[in-house]
């Protein structure tokens, strides 16, 4: 059947509003009354950033170690420490990772001025006493009449040998001394060319220097740094630990 010019105009307009309503005319998002009563839709938090983790603070060892190091130097840490659980130390002088490295005297400085108990002197041959002046360390004084090993072990090795040393067990029965835990043991070990140690009528200090300074590499340099001495005391007895760093 033929179709009038106005019939197909007619026809075309309800098309074309037809197609510009499917495209354009959206239904309403349903009222859940929010709006009403003024309540701002919910905001997703943005992820939090992962937190870096801090470094942790430095005992007085570690912090004289490294100094000693970067100034190719050798010594000793004598410090008052905290007993842990089953006899174990808990550093008492806490710095922080930035901590001052060198120069030498600028860096003892600046633990001096954090902790003033804890004072420092050169004594002689390259070495530098750390000292904490609570600390009586009358361990330190046992004279032997003799200490001799032949040690191709690490250096806690000599130490073990110190520890049965006659007069120095003697010592510590008498005076209610033991030994304090700690990790790290002789052990396995790779093995060097054999240190003599030799020394009559020293102490027990004497002879811990001397261990450092048989402990060089070839080019001259000490390959352990600094010997440390510390002590406790709890229920009316001292706890005492002595290691080579």
């Amino acid at each position: 059947m033929a179709m009038s010019l106005h019939t197909r105009s007619i026809l075309l307009w309800a098309v074309g509003a037809a197609i510009f309503c499917g495209a354009g005319c959206r239904r309403p998002p349903a009222d859940d009354g929010r709006e009403a009563m003024n309540i701002p839709n919910a905001v997703m938090p943005s992820p939090s950033p992962t937190p870096v983790p801090e470094e942790a603070d430095l005992s007085l060892s570690t912090a004289v170690v490294r100094i000693l190091s970067a100034a190719h130097r050798t010594g000793s840490v004598i410090e008052r420490a905290q007993c842990g659980s089953r006899g174990s130390m808990v550093p008492t002088h806490l710095l922080q990772p930035s901590v001052k490295l060198e120069p030498l005297n600028e860096a003892l400085q600046e633990i001096t001025r954090r902790y003033p108990e804890i004072t420092w002197k050169e004594a002689g041959h390259g070495h530098v006493n750390v000292r904490d002046s609570s600390v009586q360390g009358s361990l330190l004084q046992v004279r032997l009449k003799e200490f001799f090993v032949i040690e191709d072990r690490p250096p806690q090795a000599a130490l073990a040998a110190l520890w049965q040393a006659e007069e120095v067990t003697a010592y510590m029965k008498r005076h209610h001394v033991r030994l304090a835990r700690h990790a790290e043991m002789v052990g396995v070990a790779a093995k060097s060319a054999p240190r003599v140690i030799h020394m009559k009528n020293a102490t027990v200090q004497q002879i811990l220097d001397r261990i450092v300074d048989s402990y060089m590499g070839e080019n001259g340099n000490a390959l352990h740094n600094v010997w440390i001495y510390r002590e406790c005391r709890v229920a009316g007895e001292t706890f005492a630990e002595m290691r080579v760093l």
